[in-house]
């Protein structure tokens, strides 16, 4: 699998904007959990039906230096594989965001591609790339942007790929609009011989509380990619990602479920994906002054409506995923941090029964 590779220019301007712009970084962006996977409803037909899971993980690398706001990107990162290997239900397919760096893309690729051998680029990295089956929306080469920060990763081929970066985007206190923000399409391949197909969207919207108009815009975009593969009704089509939108404003829950054309059910028990109560890297970032708010779910998976609908009624779980062991972080003038949480974010799964298409 080929990467794009960074020109020595690129990275010097594109450090410079990123390290400028962590002082107005935004914490908004989390989501909502349960300890374990709730075990699925029976399959409704009682013919032969296919399961699979899910998962989507905003794992905040940014690439800034860590004196711009104690990220501690290196240790956390060490401890996402495992911690994910370790899962005692493995998910089929991972989507990932905020992977802004190719050390962060290189790392994952060599520690998940044993159980996960197949996996996408990250779209807005490289619009040349030929292992793009095609990229698309506002992709731009010489910028000091960023990348999207969106991979997939899967157990079962990929058969395609394609990359969309949004045009809709505004110009904020956050990250957001120093990103190539978009959409990653896996269309995955399930058997051989006369296969299924799995379609998988990954995506991170903008992330700034105020800004629901400009994701509700980036909505519409994606649907029109999504769209625009005639992709038959037959085969079921997944969203996940970091979408920013709080699972506790129902109207603007609303906008995106209707806008995406998808369908949700919350576990209501456990922890959201954004909790300032059990996530301790969460408050070492806001800072032992913050106020803690309550919390919300920021991350979802759905499945499109007008496509395969699933035989059991999934419910999307919030993991609380913690690495089994600390990390630890120096600070010069600060204690030293010892932390088992390894992202801002809590990883979120859906667990699927689809019927069988084998042919």
């Amino acid at each position: 699998m080929s990467k794009s590779q960074f020109t020595l220019h690129q990275i010097g301007i594109k450090s410079l904007f990123i390290a400028l712009s962590i002082f107005g970084l935004s914490s908004s962006a989390l989501a909502a959990t349960t300890d374990d996977l709730a075990p699925l409803d029976p399959p409704e037909d009682g013919g032969k039906t296919k399961r699979m899971t899910i998962l989507s993980y905003n794992i905040q690398q940014l690439g800034y230096p860590n004196w711009a706001g104690d990220h501690f990107e290196k240790e956390r990162l060490e401890m996402i594989p495992q911690a994910l290997l370790s899962l005692d239900k493995q998910p089929e397919v991972l989507i990932f965001q905020e992977v802004f760096t190719l050390k962060a893309f290189d790392f994952l690729v060599k520690k998940l591609s044993a159980h996960y051998p197949f996996h996408t680029l990250v779209a807005g990295e490289n619009c040349q790339d030929p292992t793009w089956a095609s990229v698309s929306g506002n992709c731009q080469e010489d910028t000091v942007k960023s990348n999207s920060g969106v991979l997939i990763f899967s157990i079962w081929p990929i058969a395609e790929q394609h990359a969309y970066v949004y045009r809709a985007v505004r110009i904020s206190k956050t990250f957001d609009f120093m990103a190539q923000k978009g959409v990653v399409y896996a269309k995955i391949q399930i058997g051989t011989g006369q296969p299924s197909y799995l379609h998988v969207f990954g995506t991170h919207l903008q992330a700034t509380a105020k800004d629901h108009d400009i994701r509700m815009l980036q909505i519409s975009e994606m649907r029109k990619f999504i769209d625009s593969f005639a992709i038959p009704a037959s085969d079921p089509v997944i969203l996940g990602g970091d979408f920013n939108v709080s699972s506790t404003q129902q109207s603007r829950l609303d906008d995106l479920l209707s806008g995406a054309n998808v369908a949700l059910t919350l576990e209501t028990e456990g922890v959201g994906s954004s909790s300032d109560a059990t996530n301790g890297y969460r408050q070492l970032l806001s800072g032992p002054n913050a106020k803690q708010r309550p919390d919300k779910t920021l991350d979802y998976v759905f499945y499109r409506t007008d496509h395969l609908h699933p035989v059991n009624q999934p419910k999307l779980q919030v993991i609380n995923l913690k690495s089994r062991s600390p990390w630890t972080g120096t600070r010069l003038l600060n204690p030293d941090v010892e932390l088992f949480d390894l992202s801002d974010h809590y990883p979120v799964a859906l667990e699927f029964v689809f019927p069988d298409q084998s042919r």
